[in-house]
């Protein structure tokens, strides 16, 4: 009852306030490419940069700038940011609103009520999950053929590592402390089985698993995937990662990841791939313990 008052309410002013849904977000041609996109989601705020042209970007959320300053640096240079609020929606007046599946609800339905259409991406666990989820934002933006070319794209990327074996079998882990290890159901895996090398956290149905220090050294892995903690913040994770065995052991066989590129379903998690192919051909022979 609550949430449908404060939605009624909510309504009442953006009707105020907008006189009428935002023109076109109902037109009778809908092939019309939306001019004034909204991104409330981080992965969708970096495949729309690189779909479309800032003059048609309303805004994208606030994460954006961690990931585009990885992945892209500038390209969201004078884009405005949001919180993914409703009070942004009103404000920015979009007429398409892209959204994650853990978006704020009286948002996305705010967003329907004045008009503005709403797509709702879903979370890429593999490559088929990339595609669908660039070409769901390429039909939505009019993009289709960008969309398609960044489909070749990593259909090239992947395809080359396929035809070009490593040099040798790789066991390895994505290990940054040992609280939340991703496993076979994640992208994570997927980069890694791209770079043909073996996720040692690839358990049977577990996306994440766990890894303590004495685990870890067990399993005896020829490289760890080091994320590191952006923030700087401390915790007993990224603590866990300095460990003084690790670093002895590991020291020189950690291999920095791109955050964004194994978070986000991207045309950049097959770039991701090839660099860990590198990566992982690049470190010399090492005798396994017996």
């Amino acid at each position: 009852m609550r949430f449908a008052l404060r939605l009624s309410a909510i309504g009442l002013a953006c009707t105020a306030l907008l006189g009428s849904p935002r023109a076109g977000a109902a037109s009778s041609t809908p092939a019309a490419k939306p001019q004034h996109i909204m991104s409330i989601n981080m992965c969708a705020d970096l495949l729309l940069l690189q779909l479309v042209p800032k003059s048609r970007i309303a805004s994208v959320s606030y994460l954006a700038h961690d990931g585009a300053a990885e992945l892209f640096p500038g390209a969201d240079t004078g884009v405005p940011i949001n919180r993914g609020t409703a009070e942004d929606v009103l404000k920015e007046k979009p007429d398409l609103i892209l959204a994650g599946q853990a978006s704020t609800p009286i948002t996305t339905a705010l967003a329907k009520r004045v008009g503005a259409q709403v797509v709702q991406v879903q979370e890429s666990n593999n490559f088929r999950d990339i595609r669908d989820f660039i070409k769901q934002i390429g039909e939505a933006v009019g993009e289709q053929a960008r969309a398609a070319v960044l489909v070749r794209h990593i259909d090239m990327t992947l395809g080359e590592l396929a035809a070009n074996p490593p040099r040798r079998l790789s066991r390895v882990v994505a290990w940054t402390g040992g609280s939340s290890v991703p496993g076979r159901e994640s992208l994570t895996n997927a980069i890694i089985e791209a770079a043909g090398a073996v996720n040692i956290a690839a358990l049977p149905g577990r996306r994440y698993t766990t890894f303590g220090v004495e685990d870890l050294l067990q399993a005896d892995p020829d490289a760890l995937l080091f994320e590191g903690v952006s923030s700087g913040t401390p915790s007993l994770r990224s603590d866990e990662g300095q460990h003084r065995l690790v670093r002895k052991i590991y020291g020189a066989r950690r291999i920095s990841y791109n955050q964004a590129a194994y978070g986000c379903g991207l045309p950049q998690s097959a770039d991701a791939a090839r660099d860990l192919r590198r990566a992982l051909d690049a470190l010399p022979e090492r005798r396994r313990k017996r």
